[in-house]
């Protein structure tokens, strides 16, 4: 509701120079970290549990449970800015450029951010693979 209100109320501000969904983006980006500094409370990623996935057996939707969880941990676990480029590209599916405008950071440095991660989730996730 608040990043809403700040939409409707800076409407006339919205210049054309980004595409609406990027502006309105930054504006609930820029809201998040406001309420983040002020709580420290945040869940990362998309809400995974909407998708209701047809025809699960009990086992599989623990599987899916399980999962879900182990990657919300392990990208919890990388660096702030890592997790946020992460989350923004594979689970809201922003481009480079349009998490460039959101966060400020360099496009270069956000696709040098995604590397990493990708690089320190897949030992992160490797070592749950073999401890289990």
């Amino acid at each position: 509701q608040e990043v809403f209100v700040k939409v409707y109320t800076n409407l006339s501000k919205f210049s054309f120079k980004s595409s609406f969904g990027t502006w309105i983006t930054k504006i609930a980006y820029n809201s998040a970290v406001n309420s983040v500094t002020r709580r420290k409370e945040y869940l990362p990623l998309a809400n995974e549990e909407l998708i209701q996935a047809k025809d699960l057996s009990p086992e599989e939707e623990e599987m899916k449970r399980v999962t879900l969880k182990t990657i919300r941990e392990c990208v919890a676990s990388l660096p702030e800015n890592y997790g946020l480029c992460v989350e923004m590209y594979f689970f809201h599916g922003l481009k480079h450029d349009e998490i460039s405008e959101i966060t400020g950071f360099p496009v270069n440095t956000i696709k040098s951010y995604i590397f990493r991660a990708k690089k320190l989730l897949a030992e992160n996730l490797r070592g749950v693979v073999y401890e289990q």
